[in-house]
């Protein structure tokens, strides 16, 4: 577990919370972390060897070239980007004007279940930092 001082220490601790249910709900999510809209990490449950600064920031450039790509070919509000690679997939989501989940999913997992989990969670994230 990573957190880092860019959001208060009891809203860090209860999105800390958040990620630690999503990830035992079901062993298909491998690892989370909130991150800021401007690209900064918040808390994570990534493996301790990942970089997650550089983690942070590219998921917040892939969600705002995605926003802009979205707007541009009239497809409304951006809700999530699903990247599959060979190994898994990474889901990133909006979770509210400031803040973005990142799931690492294992490769079978059903996404129909994972995504429920997800938007759950995303709602939680959203209400801790809009508060």
């Amino acid at each position: 577990m990573q957190n880092i001082d860019t959001a208060p220490k009891a809203h860090t601790d209860k999105l800390w919370y958040i990620l630690q249910e999503l990830t035992s709900n079901r062993g298909d999510i491998q690892g989370c972390t909130i991150v800021t809209t401007q690209g900064l990490p918040i808390t994570s449950l990534l493996a301790d060897d990942a970089n997650v600064s550089l983690i942070s920031a590219m998921s917040a450039a892939i969600i705002s070239v995605a926003e802009s790509a979205s707007q541009e070919l009239q497809r409304g509000y951006l809700q999530r980007i699903l990247l599959e690679g060979e190994l898994g997939t990474i889901i990133i989501s909006k979770a509210g004007p400031h803040a973005i989940l990142v799931s690492l999913v294992d490769k079978d997992a059903k996404l129909g279940i994972i995504l429920m989990l997800i938007d759950k969670a995303i709602k939680q994230i959203a209400e801790l930092m809009d508060a």
